[in-house]
């Protein structure tokens, strides 16, 4: 399963920018950065670890970083991802297969799923 980590909290001590695209976590996200581990829990065992990687800071005022996590466990009703030391939220196997799941720190998670081809 793939995604993107979005920290909104725009308030100016959420993260920085490096003056070069890219951004890190800041304040009380001051854990999510480059390399930053991402995993998925089942059964409250850790199943399933990949990381966050490219931290850039957008056009709307917000840090993303992408992650990807192989080999997770297919036939669980309910898998909770952790960003380092942030909650990531609870998501159904329907939600991680649904198309790239978007962590919102500092809101909500929300899902992104690519337009159908006409």
């Amino acid at each position: 399963m793939s995604g993107a980590v979005v920290i909104a909290d725009t308030s100016g001590e959420s993260f920085s920018r490096d003056g070069r695209g890219g951004c890190a976590g800041g304040g009380d996200y001051a854990n999510i950065r480059d390399g930053a581990p991402v995993v998925i829990y089942v059964d409250d065992r850790d199943s399933a670890v990949g990381q966050l990687t490219d931290g850039r800071f957008l056009t709307d005022g917000t840090c993303r970083f992408w992650f990807a996590v192989r080999e997770v466990p297919a036939g669980h009703d309910r898998y909770r991802l952790q960003v380092s030391e942030q909650d990531g939220g609870e998501y159904s196997e329907a939600d991680l297969k649904a198309g790239l799941v978007t962590i919102r720190l500092g809101g909500q998670s929300t899902f992104y799923r690519p337009p159908s081809p006409a």
